[in-house]
């Protein structure tokens, strides 16, 4: 049966690889009375993503074509009071007031807009967040891979990220992102000023609905 309370209000935290969207979506969450956390990494097996990234930002860098079908329905069964059983068995995630996601695109993929009521932009110089992407990724390589991976690991990242599109392809998603976004962060404060900060908006937003 379906549940008759008014629906979950949606908080999409977006920023590129290493901009600590995932630290801030948990904190958020711990800081929102009834909420509970949304990743869309968790959907990657069941989605389909552009296979060329430099063709996707040659023809225009089109949001639309990272397409995640179960993610948006689920997200749309959870905004309903529904709980949703995450792919590949990773759990369960029940009901709440507030589904704090983690969207790279923001409001900027059409069918994820009429989901989302708030949107936190996370704002970094990119050098800045590849440090930390790659600090993550040392921490990784170290404790699940051999050592030795390591270094074809970082020489394969850092090839593909000056070289390929990967640089390119955060540049343009973060200034779609930031220009439609309900709140502009400054990714260099700590995460606990940026959940605060978060967190303060989004009351602000409900006060005026």
């Amino acid at each position: 049966m379906t549940n008759k309370q008014s629906p979950s209000f949606v908080v999409a935290i977006s920023g590129p690889s290493g901009s600590g969207k995932t630290s801030l979506v948990q904190k958020v969450t711990g800081l929102l009375e009834d909420a509970v956390s949304f990743y869309f990494d968790d959907y990657a097996s069941v989605s389909k993503y552009p296979s060329d990234f430099s063709e996707w930002i040659r023809e225009g860098a089109d949001p639309n074509q990272w397409e995640t079908p179960q993610l948006l329905k689920d997200l749309q069964m959870l905004r309903h009071r529904e709980a949703v059983s995450l792919p590949n068995n990773k759990g369960v995630i029940k009901a709440a007031s507030f589904i704090v996601i983690e969207e790279p695109f923001g409001r900027e993929r059409a069918q994820m807009n009429e989901l989302i009521d708030f949107v936190a932009g996370i704002d970094l110089p990119l050098e800045v967040a590849l440090a930390r992407r790659l600090l993550r990724d040392i921490e990784w390589c170290l404790s699940e891979k051999n050592p030795e991976y390591l270094a074809t690991y970082l020489k394969e990242y850092l090839t593909g990220y000056l070289s390929g599109a990967t640089r390119e392809m955060y540049l343009e998603v973060n200034a779609r992102v930031l220009k439609n976004c309900d709140l502009a962060l400054d990714g260099v404060k700590s995460l606990d000023e940026l959940a605060d900060e978060t967190v303060a908006a989004i009351k602000t937003k409900l006060r005026t609905v």
